[in-house]
């Protein structure tokens, strides 16, 4: 009899279905053939990698401000592209990176560095201008200027698209907040 018992549960647990790692890859498996034949994925890809480069300078320019009013000292976010120093071409392409320059000498120790951010997606386009074009210096009391500009803006684009470009604005009192784009395509590039 107990043997009979022993029986019908092993079957019982054989007969049971789908394990929850099969659940998640057969859902999976349809979403990828659903992003396929889908008309319009491209679309939605494009505007995930645009929110994604946008949220990611977004959060690279509030650490910037926010540690800048922590430390007392100018806080620097600048374009990077091994994440240990800066770069000296204003291509914000490659990465970017968040140093306090306690000594001011505007470079980047090791000491200094907060954190790096790696490269977006390869055709996104990030195009710097105004008071940001070469980096985003912040004391406690805000941006500093640069080349006479007291404010400045992150255009973010999807080279070769026509997804409508993101772009990051910083005022004069370090204020990060995604503004209008003056027209509303990116297509060169």
């Amino acid at each position: 009899m107990q043997s009979d018992n022993k029986a019908a549960k092993t079957r019982r647990g054989q007969t049971l279905g789908l394990t929850v790692l099969e659940l998640l890859i057969t859902l999976a498996a349809i979403g990828i053939v659903v992003l396929i034949a889908v008309p319009g994925s491209d679309m939605l890809l494009e505007k995930y990698r645009l929110k994604s480069a946008s949220s990611s300078m977004i959060t690279g320019l509030e650490l910037a401000r926010m540690e800048a009013g922590t430390r007392g000292s100018t806080v620097i976010l600048c374009p990077s592209s091994n994440g240990n120093t800066c770069r000296k071409d204003d291509n914000w392409n490659y990465g970017w990176l968040v140093f306090s320059d306690g000594n001011g000498n505007g470079k980047v120790e090791e000491i200094e560095l907060i954190r790096s951010f790696e490269a977006p997606n390869e055709h996104i386009r990030i195009d710097a201008e105004g008071a940001v074009q070469q980096r985003a210096a912040f004391t406690a009391t805000g941006l500093i200027g640069f080349n006479e500009a007291m404010s400045g803006q992150f255009r973010i684009c999807l080279s070769n698209s026509r997804a409508p470009a993101t772009v990051v604005g910083v005022d004069e009192d370090g204020w990060v907040h995604e503004v209008p784009a003056q027209d509303n395509f990116c297509v060169n590039g």
